[in-house]
């Protein structure tokens, strides 16, 4: 395939007003990226931070195991990144569904060599996580303990989004009841 894919099956869906697709990159935590590995899909699903002024993604992962092995200059990448929202009732089964945001991201990997642009990339997922937490409370992080870490910026090349709301034929609307958080479990 040499181009990246531009249709959507649901148009009624679609959405490719950039300040949609903005604000759900600007909103979301993380997302999952895959890489083609020998003719079957690598995930790999991290936080992430939108550089809105170059229009990429930037991400961090390990150097060890499949994903430093894989992840690689040039390489190209599909990025997903999805919301949900409230499930909902219907009349008939068959138009149960749920709400969503999502945005498809195709591009190019771009390993961050520069020790520089590292930390401050590093630095930009703090202040998008973390920058309501004082400085003082903890010992911030250091170059030498930045290097068993690769960060990577994904230029988007394409992008579209998706939306669906409640619809008006739903009957009854709520949010699932599994948990919000991960239950910490005590050993």
């Amino acid at each position: 395939m040499n181009e990246y894919p531009q249709n959507v099956r649901r148009k009624d869906r679609q959405e490719t007003d950039p300040s949609f697709l903005r604000e759900v990159l600007n909103n979301s935590v993380s997302c999952s990226i895959a890489i083609e590995k020998e003719g079957f899909p690598l995930i790999h699903v991290a936080f992430y931070h939108y550089d809105e002024p170059n229009n990429d993604i930037v991400f961090h992962f390990s150097k060890h195991g499949y994903a430093g092995e894989e992840i690689t200059d040039g390489k190209k990448v599909c990025v997903s990144v999805y919301k949900y929202g409230k499930l909902y009732t219907a009349p008939k089964a068959v138009d149960f569904g749920c709400e969503y945001q999502s945005v498809i991201i195709y591009g190019k990997i771009r390993i961050i060599e520069s020790e520089e642009e590292r930390m401050q990339a590093m630095a930009m997922f703090f202040d998008k996580y973390f920058d309501h937490i004082p400085k003082d409370s903890y010992e911030t992080f250091t170059v030498a303990q930045s290097k068993p870490i690769h960060v990577a910026r994904i230029r988007i090349e394409q992008w579209f989004g998706k939306e669906h709301l409640v619809p008006d034929i739903a009957k009854e609307a709520f949010y699932p009841e599994f948990p919000a958080v991960i239950d910490s479990r005590e050993a």
